[in-house]
């Protein structure tokens, strides 16, 4: 059961990863700009990490509560473990500390700052991303 949960956290995760990434940010800047644009990713963006932080603190309980099993032994446990919760502190990072840094910035008054910030923002995100992939990969794989 506990397999099951983790497996279903980190599919759910990746899953919105990659759906916000190259299907929702994408339709939004092709169809509003500017300001609109940023008020409504200003408003989806908590939820999506949020999303994330659930995500992966459901699979840290899982691996961290499960009944011992010769099929998952500790080391294997401990090596799920530190991975999703990097990613976990990722999405915290950014949830608490760059989308409201960002929120403060005027784009239009300072656009390399608001540019140098994005770019923090887009190699986190892609971070967790290759993360997620990678435990997929050691959850499918063992």
């Amino acid at each position: 059961m506990g397999r099951f949960l983790f497996t279903c956290a980190i599919a759910t995760w990746l899953g919105t990863v990659v759906s916000f990434s190259y299907v929702v940010l994408p339709t939004i800047h092709a169809n509003l700009e500017g300001p609109p644009a940023r008020r409504l990713l200003q408003r989806l963006f908590p939820h999506y990490y949020l999303t994330g932080i659930v995500c992966g603190l459901i699979a840290l309980a899982t691996v961290a509560f499960a009944p011992p099993t010769p099929s998952l032994p500790f080391g294997e446990r401990v090596g799920l473990a530190i991975p999703v919760a990097f990613a976990v502190l990722c999405s915290l990072a950014m949830r608490q500390f760059l989308l409201p840094y960002m929120a403060r910035i005027d784009a239009a008054a300072d656009p390399e700052r608001y540019e140098r910030v994005h770019r923090y923002s887009a190699m986190m995100n892609t971070t967790v991303l290759a993360v997620l992939i990678l435990v997929v990969a050691a959850v499918t794989n063992r």
